[in-house]
């Protein structure tokens, strides 16, 4: 039988992804919540700021049907959970706010058989940031100690009672992106790929179209023109 999930909150962590990972093997489902991280990890082994009035969890779930597509399911699952918000989507895996200022990342980690979200929110005032592309979710909404432990647990269950096929995944994210028909470049390592973004294929690839051709990008960084 699946044991229930299983939520830790933490005052302090280094990094909630690690926590999750650690203790995965104890847990079938688990979310692991953090006041303050003082390590966290974004895409590509990138630190993640932790900034003041921020949620930082993680938590494994296992996707309904292309692995590739599970990022790209849990951003506009979170779009809608926000969706007084107006929140739009960019590739591969943030979201961002009417200002045009990210406010939600969104990481995944295969760990053995099992998949492990990290998400990181700037629900609240940002005073300080390294990062000038950084927004805020709420503004002038100040976290009490009590939402950091409960609102990861709300989004949590949220996100598992609305799953999405394959198919609603591609036509929704598209619906939410705010990138197609621009000018963009994905840089992939060494590997730069420039052109107009066309939308994604049924494997969540940026589909990218320079003159005649469409070319795929399958990880990297969007910078847009």
């Amino acid at each position: 039988m699946r044991k229930p999930m299983k939520h830790l909150h933490f005052k302090e962590l280094p990094s909630t992804q690690l926590k999750a990972i650690e203790l995965i093997e104890e847990h079938n489902s688990i979310l692991i919540s953090a006041q303050k991280q003082t390590q966290g990890r974004g895409r590509r082994d990138n630190n993640w700021e932790d900034l003041e009035n921020s949620l930082a969890f993680s938590f494994n779930i296992s996707p309904t049907g292309k692995p590739t597509l599970l990022a790209l399911e849990i951003a506009i699952t979170l779009a809608k959970y926000f969706d007084e918000d107006n929140l739009s989507l960019k590739w591969p895996n943030d979201i961002y706010n009417e200002k045009g200022k990210k406010v939600i990342g969104i990481l995944v980690n295969k760990e053995g058989d099992d998949y492990i979200i990290g998400i990181g929110i700037n629900y609240g005032p940002v005073t300080k940031s390294t990062h000038n592309n950084y927004g805020q979710l709420k503004s002038g909404h100040l976290l009490n100690e009590e939402e950091y432990k409960t609102l990861p647990e709300q989004i949590y269950k949220y996100i598992c009672e609305n799953r999405l096929n394959d198919h609603d995944i591609i036509s929704k994210w598209s619906r939410l992106s705010f990138h197609i028909n621009q000018k963009c470049k994905v840089i992939d390592g060494d590997e730069i790929i420039t052109g107009t973004f066309e939308g994604i294929g049924e494997y969540g690839e940026a589909l990218i179209k320079n003159g005649d051709k469409i070319e795929k990008a399958y990880t990297g960084s969007l910078l847009l023109d």
